[in-house]
């Protein structure tokens, strides 16, 4: 008898969003194993670096925050299904939070910008009040916490230091126990402080979801259209001025300009990730009833997120850190780039592998048998 595989019951929109997350999270992060101290900076590290800021630094991190939110209302969706009580779902939620928690600080010792801990963080403290809110608090709790990523955003370490051939951070220590406790704590500082930045995404995920706005993309084509138009557009814009400073093409600016690009940068973020998943959502229209091997492909490895951004960062530590493959000390940063890709088409196909074999993620699993009441 034929069995249906589970990765058929799922809606194609968001894990297509999760699987080119991962390559916007490998673009993002490889680049921060370059300690290429005698190198010098060329014009391709440059356009590299311009790229990279306008399309993807401070735009993968909204993605993935908007399909937490998403993936937030549907395990509250899936367990009234089930007919659970709110205490019991609300005793999920902080389960799920606080093995995301562990699972990121072990995370951390191998890789410093670890978002797994402040997803958890927000899962155990906040889930289950986000998910009862009115639309309308929803809205206005999303505002005031863009208002406060406004402000406070130029004066966080997220991906604004000028272009160096040695980026300056635990990433880079030769050392690997030195590394592991450098994250650490620097891990355990972050994690609560960098939640403020992540809650606006997730709010808006959860308005995606209660709307379903990307369950069913074709319903919603029109608002889908305005959406990615808008937010793409916002995002380039408002990511120019400091992917201009970033790659040292804008050198003479003044403190008040470097403020503002770079608030302009973070909070354009925002419309970035909406910009992306409702592009995404138009892809699948494009794609309904006919999605080939590739699409099912990337879609598999949306399915297995989780499992997939550890995977990414143990081979980066393979391939990249001082203190193990130590390519990150020859290479400039279209080279980081090409790398990174290389992981996430390596990922992709090993995701396709277990989908072929209904294998499921590893730390997905882990997290649902350990959430589960």
């Amino acid at each position: 008898m034929k069995t249906t595989s589970f990765v058929n019951k799922r809606k194609l929109t968001p894990d297509l969003a999760r699987g080119f997350m991962l390559l916007f999270i490998a673009l993002a992060h490889a680049n921060q194993f370059i300690f290429s101290t005698e190198q010098e900076i060329t014009i391709t590290d440059q356009l590299t670096v311009f790229v990279r800021q306008v399309v993807i630094d401070g735009r993968a991190f909204p993605l993935f925050a908007i399909l937490f939110g998403y993936g937030l209302h549907q395990v509250l969706k899936g367990q009234e299904r089930k007919g659970t009580s709110w205490k019991d779902t609300k005793k999920i939620f902080r389960r799920r939070g606080a093995w995301m928690l562990v699972i990121g600080f072990i995370h951390a010792t191998l890789f410093l910008a670890d978002i797994i801990g402040v997803y958890g963080f927000i899962a155990l403290l906040f889930a289950s009040l986000f998910l009862r809110l009115t639309n309308r608090n929803m809205i206005i709790i999303a505002v005031f916490f863009l208002i406060l990523v406004g402000v406070f955003a130029p004066y966080m370490p997220r991906g604004f230091d000028a272009l160096n051939m040695e980026v300056t951070n635990s990433a880079t220590i030769a050392d690997p126990i030195d590394a592991a406790m450098t994250r650490m704590f620097d891990w355990m500082f972050y994690t609560p402080v960098l939640s403020y930045q992540v809650i606006p995404g997730v709010l808006i995920g959860i308005l995606v979801a209660r709307f379903q706005v990307i369950d069913n993309p074709m319903s919603h084509k029109k608002l889908l259209i305005k959406a990615a138009s808008f937010g793409l557009l916002l995002s380039t814009i408002g990511g120019i001025p400091m992917a201009l400073m970033s790659s040292l093409f804008w050198t003479s600016y003044s403190d008040v300009w470097e403020v503002t690009a770079k608030s302009l940068h973070t909070l354009t973020g925002y419309a970035g990730g909406v910009g992306w998943t409702a592009l995404i959502g138009l892809l699948v229209i494009k794609l309904e009833g006919k999605s080939g091997s590739f699409t099912k492909a990337i879609a598999a490895i949306g399915q297995r997120s989780l499992s997939f951004y550890l995977f990414q960062s143990i081979l980066f530590v393979l391939i990249l850190a001082p203190y193990a493959g130590g390519l990150g000390g020859h290479i400039g940063q279209l080279e980081s780039d090409l790398i990174a890709v290389l992981v996430w088409v390596l990922s992709v196909y090993v995701a396709n592998y277990m989908d072929g074999r209904s294998i499921r993620g590893p730390f997905e699993t882990f997290l649902r048998k350990r959430s589960a009441i």
